[in-house]
């Protein structure tokens, strides 16, 4: 008898689990547009200088961001329905930029 709760209660607590982690708040960080990763595998790189304003980026792209001399690098996987975001989110401790606005486009591989 054990055996049969046991056997129907683990898969309805697991999808449980399942659904309340797919519903959990976004935090508003760089990790809800992607991740910094290391400078070897760069789509594009951007020179941000004094009169920059935007940048326009694809969803899926990894960025290398050249900031005064400072680079760092940014694969973009933003949620869906996240068209910006501002440099300062996504950019690294200690790489101080300027007000710069990243337009995401959606992936051309996934929405012709």
């Amino acid at each position: 008898m054990h055996t049969i709760i046991r056997n129907m209660l683990l898969p309805l607590l697991a999808g449980a689990a399942i659904a309340s982690a797919q519903a959990a708040p976004r935090a508003g960080t760089s990790a809800d547009y992607g991740s910094i990763v290391s400078t070897s595998a760069i789509d594009k790189v951007v020179k941000i200088g004094a009169s920059t304003r935007y940048v326009n980026v694809e969803d899926g792209q990894t960025v290398r961001f050249d900031v005064d001399g400072q680079t760092f690098a940014f694969a973009f996987h933003a949620w869906p329905g996240d068209q910006s975001v501002d440099l300062a989110v996504i950019a690294p401790n200690g790489i101080s930029v300027p007000h710069v606005r990243v337009y995401i486009a959606p992936n051309r591989n996934y929405f012709g």
